[in-house]
């Protein structure tokens, strides 16, 4: 009986290993994944934004200046998944871009904006705003990222154009 007993007690032992180890492989697989997926969903809003941002930015320019209206849908539905997803620093970059969105966009909707002074200090604004977002959703991502200097998209840099004088002429300002 007692080999019997000794013999029950180690398959009972082996059986319940075996179950604890399939049980936490599962829990830790099923963690690994949430992760990932909440990740890769996390990077896509991240992208959403700076790609709208980017997209609003220079519909702002032509409503402005050919009086085209700005669609705020996809804007708007990029700053709702941020908001689902996104961290609550990364939430709030966003937010502080909609906010300088808004500032600047009536006097550009509504074509009263003096000149291209006035445009290129809202376009400063907003670059600087999108710069302090893509700088949050880099470093939340992955802390180990160095901070960017400039926007993936922005206005293109100054050519100096022969001209009089020794510095020359400058390119007008075309975003």
């Amino acid at each position: 009986m007692s080999l019997d007993w000794a013999t029950t007690v180690t398959t009972v032992g082996g059986v319940a290993t075996a179950l604890i180890g399939v049980v936490a492989g599962s829990l830790l697989t099923s963690r690994s994944e949430r992760t990932h997926w909440a990740r890769d969903k996390q990077i896509a809003a991240c992208s959403a934004i700076v790609a709208e941002s980017t997209r609003i930015q220079l519909a702002l320019r032509r409503a402005w200046k050919h009086g085209d209206p700005v669609d705020w849908v996809p804007w708007n539905v990029a700053l709702g998944t941020i908001w689902l997803v996104g961290s609550p620093a990364v939430v709030d970059a966003a937010a502080r871009v909609d906010e300088v969105f808004w500032d600047c966009s009536d006097q550009f909707i509504r074509q009263v904006a003096p000149d291209e002074q006035s445009w290129g200090e809202a376009r400063d604004r907003m670059e600087t705003a999108r710069l302090h977002f893509i700088n949050t959703a880099r470093l939340h991502i992955d802390p180990q990222r160095s901070r960017l200097t400039q926007v993936p998209v922005s206005r293109p840099s100054q050519p100096r154009l022969a001209g009089p004088g020794p510095e020359g002429a400058r390119a007008p300002d075309a975003a």
